[in-house]
């Protein structure tokens, strides 16, 4: 019973260390108007403060200053053509399973680390 329990509060821990976001993740979102359903997030930190690129279709670079990033979530908000997109997303060490938030409505996406 003690391993057990040994066993589960270890593995509870380990859970919620925070996974560095850092690289460059590819990402696909199938639902998203077709020049930017797929690209890169690039995630850099600066001292304690996170930024990103998002780069569609290999040319088109948005920068996203203000990036948050805490317990595995990380959150932003980009314009896109006007549009305010509300970005989150749980980090794992391979992949990020997310949601992006618009006027009309949520959409999911899944990004890959490059490695």
């Amino acid at each position: 019973m003690i391993v057990v329990l040994i066993a589960s509060v270890t593995s509870t821990l380990s859970a919620q260390k925070n996974v560095d976001p850092t690289g460059t993740w590819t990402f696909k979102a199938e639902q998203a108007p077709y020049e930017y359903n797929t690209g890169d997030i690039v995630i850099e930190k600066d001292g304690n403060e996170y930024t990103a690129t998002i780069v569609f279709g290999g040319d088109y670079k948005l920068k996203v200053p203000d990036v948050k990033y805490e317990k595995n979530e990380i959150s932003f908000k980009v314009y896109i053509e006007g549009e305010s997109i509300s970005i989150k997303g749980t980090v794992g060490k391979e992949a990020i399973d997310g949601t992006a938030s618009y006027s009309e409505g949520t959409i999911s996406y899944k990004a890959e680390k490059k490695k």
